[in-house]
């Protein structure tokens, strides 16, 4: 035999011989993991929740996973997905039309507070939507809050009154923590935000500190091994109802229809009690669309722009002469990025633009951002003099506030504002005013920034 015959036989042994390790790794009967059925007979490839999972990790701040990281988290979360629109398909309908009730009171607080929309999922994964839900352990609430740690977060807990039933100030406590958690955690893994929800900050501390990734951009998978059961269950749990919250129908749940709502501006200072009476609802029903007037007896300045349904709107005008009506309201704040549009013709048949008052501003440099003169401004909001405070809406008039649309940009890892400017084009100065932003450099990943663009 020849020194090339030799090579050839030898070359060819070798790729016998890695064709029959491949052939001995890969079992013959292994197949691809079955797709998840929805009730409505449509099939989910597990390629498909991969996709999706990996596009809420990037919107959580999670560091890039690799193929065989995200492969592992999938299954998990698959079988929680198959569980939920499968033999759980009505307690997860249940969950989700009680939701619906809070969460757009949860979203705006978790947005005010720069923190990811998608913890919105938590109260699913914690007490599916029960205010009233109670655990073997003492724990109560949307947030399931044990009764010292509601005590050290500001909530009433005795025999007569208990506030971890309250979902506004329950939620109110529970982003107080959140925020804790993250600014703990979230540069190790926003994961692991939730799993200290779960198991505490203390654990989830000895958890990070055993797995040797302290203060590392290592992600959540480096210390999966070291949490507890329970936990390791919990945050697939978590993604998993976030998933169905992001988009429902693709999950096979019906989108309940949107009730249709009015923002109602109030020309003097009227008693909540009264308003509710001339609108026909019950003051608690008033009190659940403006939570914010929970604080005041009455609507605290003048022209004053309060939240009601449709036909309460037009009723309240019917009753109250020094009534305007704006539609739409500002649309709750999705889990997706797309654009929420906020203008509309008002009821004169002129469009404005609805703005919300940030510290800082005046009736000027408002008439300035938006084209508009202060006289227009004042003729527009029934305004007497210049002054206006933070969180007070008014009126944009003119066609080229008509021509501008509301939208939202969330912060990501290693964002400035110069870069997120340049992104959205739109200046500096526009998204520090929009958002009343004093320190350019006070950003968080997962804060949504708002700026008007045509």
């Amino acid at each position: 035999m020849t020194p090339k015959q030799r090579r050839a036989s030898f070359a060819s042994f070798w790729w016998a011989a890695i064709l029959f390790f491949f052939f001995l790794a890969v079992p013959a009967g292994a197949k691809t993991p079955k797709p998840i059925v929805t009730v409505s007979g449509k099939k989910i490839s597990t390629a498909e929740i991969s996709r999706r999972l990996h596009r809420l990790l990037r919107e959580l701040g999670e560091p890039k996973w690799s193929k065989r990281e995200l492969n592992r988290l999938t299954r998990s979360v698959s079988a929680y997905l198959r569980a939920f629109t499968g033999r759980q398909y009505e307690k997860t309908l249940d969950a989700l039309r009680r939701g619906d009730r809070y969460r757009p009171m949860i979203r705006g607080k978790l947005a005010r507070a720069g923190l990811p929309l998608a913890f919105e999922a938590l109260p699913m994964a914690e007490s599916a939507y029960r205010f009233d839900a109670r655990s073997r352990s003492g724990a109560r609430g949307l947030w399931q809050y044990m009764p010292a740690s509601a005590r050290h977060y500001g909530l009433k807990v005795g025999r007569r009154v208990d506030q971890r039933a309250d979902p506004a100030r329950a939620t109110d406590a529970a982003v107080k923590y959140l925020k804790f958690l993250n600014r703990k955690f979230a540069r190790t893994s926003v994961l692991l935000t939730i799993a200290a929800y779960n198991a505490g900050e203390g654990r989830i501390a000895r958890v990070i500190r055993r797995s040797g990734v302290r203060g590392r951009r290592r992600g959540y998978s480096h210390v999966l091994r070291y949490l507890p059961k329970e936990t390791r269950g919990y945050v697939p749990e978590f993604l998993a109802a976030a998933l169905i919250l992001k988009d429902p129908a693709y999950f096979g749940f019906p989108v309940r229809r949107e009730r249709k709502y009015r923002y109602v501006q109030i020309r003097d200072p009227v008693s909540v009690r009264k308003l509710s009476s001339l609108a026909g609802l019950r003051p608690s029903t008033l009190l659940r669309l403006n939570p914010e007037l929970k604080r005041y007896r009455k609507t605290p300045v003048s022209n004053y722009f309060i939240r009601l349904p449709a036909k309460a709107a037009r009723r309240l005008d019917g009753r109250l002469a020094t009534v305007r009506i704006f539609s739409p309201l500002m649309p709750q704040i999705a889990l997706d990025d797309t654009p929420a549009r906020e203008s509309s013709p008002a009821r004169n048949g002129r469009p404005g633009l609805i703005y919300e008052v940030k510290r800082g501003n005046n009736l000027g440099s408002i008439a300035r951002m938006f084209g508009v003169s202060v006289r227009q401004l004042r003729r527009a909001n029934r305004l007497r003099g210049n002054h206006i405070v933070a969180g007070q809406k008014l009126v944009i008039p003119g066609h080229k506030a008509a021509r501008l649309v509301r939208r939202h940009y969330r912060v990501r890892r290693g964002d400035n504002l110069g870069v997120i400017a340049k992104r959205l084009g739109v200046p500096v100065k526009h998204l520090m005013f929009v958002n009343g932003v004093r320190d350019p450099r006070r950003l968080r990943p997962g804060q949504c920034l708002f700026y008007y663009a045509s």
